[in-house]
This record gives C-alpha cells, sequence and structure tokens, in this order.
C-alpha cells in the first residue's frame, strides 16, 4: 500500500499524467528532489501507470458468465485484445466484464463475444454516453487548491466519445509511443516520429486538444486502501438516466459512469475501504431512491486498466498492450 506521499503524488499525476517532478513538487509544497525520487519508484515499480489510450470509434463492454474454474482464462483472452480497454473478473451474477473499442472503419458492435474462451455466456451492451471514466477519478488526498494547480481543466472528467478520421504517420508515432508509456519525453517522441521536438510538441498538443488522445495514470485502487471495487448495474428510468449517472459521477468514490444499452441503464464502478463502507453508500446515497434496481458485482482481480496488463489472480506477469 502507499505512503500518504505516494498517494499524494498519484493524485498530482492522475490530474496531469505529464507533469513535471518540478511542477509536481511545487504544487504540493515538497523537495523536488524528494518527488522526482518517489514518483519515479511509484513509475518504476507500476504502482501508477502513466499510459495513452486512444479515443477512436464506438464503445460496448462485453459481460458474462463462464465454464467452471474458466473465469480467469476468458479474462486474461479479452485482457489481450488490443481493443479492449479494460478486462476484470468478478463476483456475482457475472464473472467477467470487458470495456471493447471498434475503430471507426469497422462495423459498430460487430464483435461475436460467443467465441471468448472460457464463456458460457456473454451479452454485449453498447456504451450511449460516458459520465466519467477513470481519466477523470481522483484519489482524493489532495486539496482543491493543489489539485486546481495541476488539474488539466473540466474536459478531464467529463469525456465525449470520438470519431476522429485517421491521423499522419507523426500522429500515429506519438500515439503509439505514449500508449506505451503517457511519460515519454518530447525528445523521444520526435526521434520516434522522425521530427523536431516543436513539430512533436505541436502534434501532442493537437492530438489532446481535438480529444483523439487521453492521458491517465493508472492507480490500482487497493494500493490506495480502497479493497473492494464493485461494478453496479443499475436499472433506471430513461428520464432519470442524466440525473443518476451525474449524481453518481460527482461522488469520489466513482471511477467509472456510462449510460449503456441493455437491460441496465447504467454501469458504475465503485471503489470504497470495504464490504461495510460499499454497504453504506449503497443504502445511504441520494441517487439510490431514483432508481428500480441495482445488481452488484465485486471485481475480484483486475488484469487490464487504461489498455495497459496488470498481475491478477490467474494471470500472467504484467506489461503494457500497444493499442487500445
Amino acid at each position: 500500500m502507499m505512503d500518504p506521499l505516494e498517494l499524494r503524488i498519484a493524485e498530482a499525476l492522475q490530474c496531469d499524467p505529464r507533469a513535471s517532478w518540478r511542477r509536481v513538487a511545487a504544487a504540493l509544497g515538497e523537495n523536488e528532489r524528494m518527488i522526482a525520487r518517489r514518483g519515479g519508484t511509484l513509475l518504476a515499480r507500476r504502482s501508477v501507470v502513466v499510459a495513452g489510450v486512444r479515443t477512436t470509434g464506438t464503445s460496448m463492454l462485453l459481460r458474462g458468465t463462464c465454464h467452471p474454474g474458466a473465469r480467469a482464462t476468458a479474462a486474461e483472452s479479452l485482457a489481450t485484445r488490443p481493443e479492449v480497454t479494460f478486462s476484470y473478473m468478478l463476483a456475482g451474477a457475472y464473472d467477467v466484464v470487458a470495456e471493447v473499442f471498434s475503430p471507426a472503419t469497422e462495423r459498430p458492435y460487430s464483435l461475436d463475444a460467443s467465441i471468448t474462451p472460457g464463456f458460457a455466456h456473454a451479452e454485449t451492451l453498447p456504451i450511449l454516453h460516458y459520465f466519467r471514466t477513470i481519466r477523470g477519478w481522483r484519489l482524493g488526498v489532495l486539496s482543491d487548491s493543489e489539485r486546481g494547480a495541476l488539474s488539466l481543466g473540466d474536459e478531464d472528467t467529463m469525456p465525449v466519445t470520438h470519431h476522429p478520421e485517421g491521423g499522419s504517420e507523426i500522429d500515429e508515432a506519438i500515439i503509439g509511443s505514449l500508449v506505451d508509456d503517457g511519460r515519454t519525453s518530447i525528445d523521444e517522441l520526435a526521434r520516434r516520429a522522425g521530427t523536431s521536438q516543436s513539430t512533436a510538441r505541436r502534434h501532442l498538443d493537437a492530438l489532446i486538444a481535438e480529444d483523439r488522445l487521453h492521458l491517465r495514470a493508472l492507480v490500482e485502487p487497493e494500493r490506495a486502501g480502497l479493497r473492494t471495487e464493485a461494478l453496479l448495474w443499475l436499472r433506471v428510468a430513461p428520464h432519470r438516466v442524466p440525473q443518476v449517472g451525474t449524481a453518481i459521477a460527482a461522488d469520489p468514490k466513482a471511477r467509472y459512469v456510462a449510460a449503456i444499452a441493455g437491460s441496465s441503464q447504467l454501469v458504475a464502478d465503485i471503489t470504497v475501504s470495504g464490504p461495510q463502507a460499499l454497504y453504506t453508500y449503497l443504502a445511504e446515497s441520494e441517487w439510490a431512491q431514483d432508481i428500480d434496481s441495482v445488481e452488484v458485482s465485486v471485481v475480484a482481480g483486475a488484469r487490464k486498466r487504461g489498455g495497459q496488463l496488470f498481475e491478477a489472480p490467474g494471470a500472467t506477469v504484467g506489461h503494457s498492450v500497444a493499442s487500445s
């Protein structure tokens, strides 16, 4: 588990994944050398992973039940697919869930989930609107002023699904590099793209401004003391979906909230300290009076987050995946 300073550095990177250690130190009121040393250690041991995520095409959730003993196999099979951004093993009515992006050049929602090894039954749930993704999640250990000194703006908490056209070779080289390591230096980006630093910086700024690339600092909740993570599948009357989705997304416990098509109308990824805290959250949240029902799936292990592979029970050692 991360100590208090490590948690502060991790949240600083959530606010600005490419922030220099000097900027982080200034915002937190800490010594720059110490921040650089401690922050470098966090990244080296993958307690925090900074990665780029492509924002192309359409997205959907794939959830299902597995044959006995095949949950880890299904989660692993999905995690190794480049179009999958996250893959979780679950406890509850469902065994596995994954988010899948379809490139803009492909027919949307064409994935045949039945061919995934390990699945006994699977269903696809098109994502209609994001209220929050993990790009907007914060650990909640920084003050408002510290967070404000690092924040990139409101766009990092309310992303919108985008359908950009294909980019140039320079764009593709930059995106590919940042998917592998979101803190790759401008000098290295320029070298890989075969261009000048000023041109590489201009292309990177445009990719982010045009919402073609999201940069995220990925933190495993358990390392931050949030030992219980759950997906809430909510049934909500259509006219109440915006109200409930917005209310859940405003809570710092929510890492991910989206409107979906299917038997549930909303899905929310909630992280709390333990089962009792989850019970309290479900029992006392004001939005609960505006839903018809909720089904809870506890996350038993995350094999992939934000396009990056992580260690999980029954899985191989984590490493980066080249595109998602």
